[in-house]
């Protein structure tokens, strides 16, 4: 079983040499016990690179269907390493009483502690999509779906391949007032339109003073928002309409962002 590091010398997940007083003081900062084979491996490496890319999983991840991506199990530690773990749940906004062992950004693999102080299970959190899946019952289950996924190249540019969106997709949403797809349309277009042969600047802004005046705040906000991501490229009478728009706004979020707007128009 812990034959599973990389052992490559530029490791920013190795971490110093495990020793017994660290797992006693990892186990009363969480007020958890760490499972023993867990603590097996990190005696041979205390953390690190794995020669594995990916693990089994019961339900389709952000990565692929069946399976999930992972690069390295962390050690006991304050700097990429478990004791971390507060830090990254409040920045994510991710449950209590877990201890990340794996991930960054939006996925991480965790032991899950919510309903017990030992023998945890092993989770998958996706915060793109707030679902967490349990995806081994002990960790030497989850070690023993390790596995080498060889087309990783083809996956990885799939998972962070650039969301796309079209104006008859847009209009659509529109015409069906579906609040998510029209919100996640105008952040996608704001993000990356000079990318984007294919969306009119003209109808986008169109669209952008058309949907100031929706009822939805959520929507008025990404309006906003997505003027002042493109104060650079759009014309500022419509960024002056914009602002005439939102002045007496309702909302206070509308309002803090066309404060924004108005302090790069100075």
């Amino acid at each position: 079983m812990t034959k599973i590091w990389a052992n490559n010398p530029e490791d920013i997940y190795k971490l110093k040499k495990l020793k017994n007083s660290s797992i006693k003081k990892a186990e009363k900062f969480f007020n958890i016990q760490l499972p023993e084979e867990y603590i097996d491996v990190l005696k041979a490496q205390n953390g690190g690179e794995i020669i594995y890319n990916a693990f089994h999983s019961p339900k389709p991840t952000a990565w692929d269907d069946t399976s999930g991506y992972i690069d390295h199990i962390l050690g006991i530690g304050k700097d990429s390493g478990i004791l971390e773990t507060p830090y990254y749940l409040e920045e994510w906004d991710m449950p209590e009483n877990i201890v990340l062992i794996s991930g960054d950004g939006s996925e991480w693999i965790a032991f899950d502690y919510r309903n017990t102080k030992t023998e945890p299970p092993i989770i998958y959190i996706n915060n793109d999509s707030n679902e967490i899946i349990t995806i081994a019952n002990s960790f030497s289950e989850f070690i023993s779906k390790l596995f080498i996924q060889e087309n990783t190249g083809e996956l990885l540019l799939k998972k962070y391949e650039a969301p796309q969106t079209s104006q008859e997709e847009v209009e659509r949403f529109i015409k069906e007032n579906n609040i998510d797809k029209i919100i996640d349309a105008i952040n996608i277009i704001a993000q990356d339109i000079e990318e984007m042969d294919h969306i009119d600047l003209n109808w986008y802004t169109e669209k952008l003073i058309q949907l100031a005046h929706h009822s939805d705040s959520e929507i008025r906000i990404s309006v906003i928002d997505a003027a002042n991501t493109l104060d650079y490229l759009l014309d500022k009478d419509i960024l002056y309409k914009l602002l005439d728009i939102f002045k007496n706004d309702s909302d206070i979020d509308v309002l803090n962002s066309t404060e924004i707007l108005q302090e790069k128009m100075k």
